[in-house]
């Protein structure tokens, strides 16, 4: 036991704080981890990221996410009101975002705009997901007003992809045609096969001059 360093006329409460504390320096106690984002217990990495000024903070960010924004956290402000610093941002959400500065859009831009372009539909894009959602097209927005330059203004532009072709058929078909005239006679006279008639097919008539008809 180290001897004691109380002076001699402790009092009793004195040397029970001592006794009960004496191998307190036994307790393991991660000291030099407390400031390394990827050795500190998740528990207290919170504490880490607000001593850093971690601008933004997700309870629902993974492990590996909280880790990174305070690994990041005192580069990202060295280059914080810069292009790059946006970039930085972008690229934590999603790799398919790209930035256009005013200079670069055709035609150009009012200056000193840009914007943030999310492709959530097209060649090599899966749509819906995520990226198609209102809270993240939010949370870009946030975040990136967090680090760009202040007299910059921008705004997020989500695209759409597509595609199309017009198929094209030929289709040849051979007619004839020929044409007749004809005089077209309407028949008046009754149909004799309802009335009866002799072996040479002309019809009996009653003394009346009426027809003699097939009818019971």
């Amino acid at each position: 036991m180290t001897p004691s360093l109380l002076p001699p006329n402790a009092t009793p409460l004195e040397r029970a704080a001592e006794s009960a504390t004496a191998r307190i320096g036994d307790v393991p106690f991660p000291v030099e981890a407390l400031g390394d984002p990827q050795r500190i217990p998740l528990r207290w990495l919170p504490w880490l990221a607000w001593g850093l000024s971690v601008d933004s903070w997700d309870d629902d960010w993974s492990e590996a996410e909280k880790r990174a924004a305070v690994a990041g956290s005192i580069a990202l402000h060295r280059i914080k009101g810069t292009r790059a610093s946006v970039e930085t941002v972008l690229g934590r959400f999603d790799q398919l975002l790209h930035l256009v500065e005013w200079h670069q859009a055709a035609p150009r831009a009012d200056p000193h705009t840009f914007e943030v372009r999310l492709p959530i539909a097209g060649d090599g894009v899966e749509p819906g997901g995520r990226r198609a959602t209102a809270a993240f097209a939010e949370a870009i927005i946030r975040e990136v007003s967090r680090v760009k330059p202040a007299r910059e203004h921008f705004r997020l532009v989500q695209t759409l992809g597509l595609e199309g072709a017009i198929g094209i058929q030929g289709v040849a078909r051979l007619t004839g045609a020929v044409r007749q005239d004809m005089a077209a006679n309407f028949d008046t006279s009754p149909a004799w096969a309802a009335y009866l008639q002799t072996e040479d097919g002309e019809p009996l008539q009653e003394d009346s001059g009426a027809f003699l008809d097939t009818a019971p």
